[in-house]
């Protein structure tokens, strides 16, 4: 079970990205979505546009939101 829209919210993350098992990705503003909706609930709501398959993996968007919690990869300094 994923975390709340409201949970996300308080760790200063401001989007998210919805992944369709076929490749296919988009980043959305959840502004539309309550606090108390959890990520999860939506990933059956959603049809891709590509192939029409439903269902999607809705993540918190990192890189939009607080950098201090963002998740780095590893950078070569060499």
């Amino acid at each position: 079970m994923k975390i709340t829209f409201g949970e996300m919210r308080e760790m200063g993350l401001r989007g998210v990205l919805v992944y369709c098992h076929c490749g296919h990705h988009v980043a959305l503003d959840p502004d539309r979505w309550p606090d108390n909706v959890r990520l999860s609930d939506l990933e059956p709501r959603f049809i891709c546009q590509g192939c029409g398959s439903r269902g999607a993996d809705v993540r918190p968007d990192f890189e939009r939101g607080n950098p201090r919690l963002a998740i780095r990869g590893y950078r070569s300094t060499t």
